[in-house]
């Protein structure tokens, strides 16, 4: 059985929903592949490279997803230093026979996030949604440029007008509700399919 590592931040842990609910069991109960859950909340690029051996390569998997970023942005962190994290990983998958896959982390609510008690981001809300916009482009065409596939988690969350939908998205205005980890499964298993063939 081929396995997926899921490796990222608290978009993939998703703490905040049953075990059951989360886009990585989804994609197990849909595909007929073992999937690793390795994402921690909270967690920077630079958190997801320093245990990138431990939690991914000791396993030997077959497939790795890494998604990353928002974490590092609401610290102000430069997006250059997260597009180095995140290409410094792929090139260890590759070294060891993994295939690496590159996330790109979902939008953000402005509005629901700025009701929330929890600090804000360093270099302030607007800052932050404009250098998550950059990260994307950024990390779609490095992954063009390295022959990498992208897992585009970011667009399918906001209508055709670009507009983010609200109904994907816990109360926070960050992190995916159940609808929205139903969405990351689909999206997930229709790229392992397509590029893998899986049934």
């Amino acid at each position: 059985m081929k396995t997926l590592v899921c490796h990222g931040d608290s978009l993939t842990e998703a703490s905040d929903l049953d075990n059951r609910s989360i886009w990585p069991s989804l994609v197990e109960g849909r595909l007929k592949i073992k999937v690793l859950n390795s994402g921690i909340g909270g967690d920077t690029t630079a958190g997801l490279l320093s245990r990138f051996y431990h939690d991914v390569v000791r396993h030997r998997p077959d497939y790795v997803l890494i998604t990353g970023g928002t974490n590092d942005l609401w610290w102000d962190l430069d997006v250059k230093l997260i597009q180095a994290n995140i290409f410094t990983m792929t090139c260890q998958a590759e070294y060891h026979n993994i295939v690496p896959l590159v996330g790109l982390p979902i939008p953000m609510i402005v509005e629901k996030a700025r009701n929330q008690d929890f600090m804000a981001p360093q270099g302030g809300y607007k800052k932050y949604v404009e250098k998550l916009t950059a990260l994307v482009k950024r990390l779609t065409i490095l992954a063009q440029q390295n022959d990498i596939d992208c897992l585009d988690f970011y667009h399918p969350f906001c209508d055709d007008s670009g507009t983010i939908e609200e109904k994907y998205f816990l109360e926070d205005g960050l992190h995916p509700n159940k609808a929205g980890h139903h969405l990351m499964a689909q999206k997930t298993v229709e790229l392992l399919q397509s590029l893998f063939n899986f049934s």
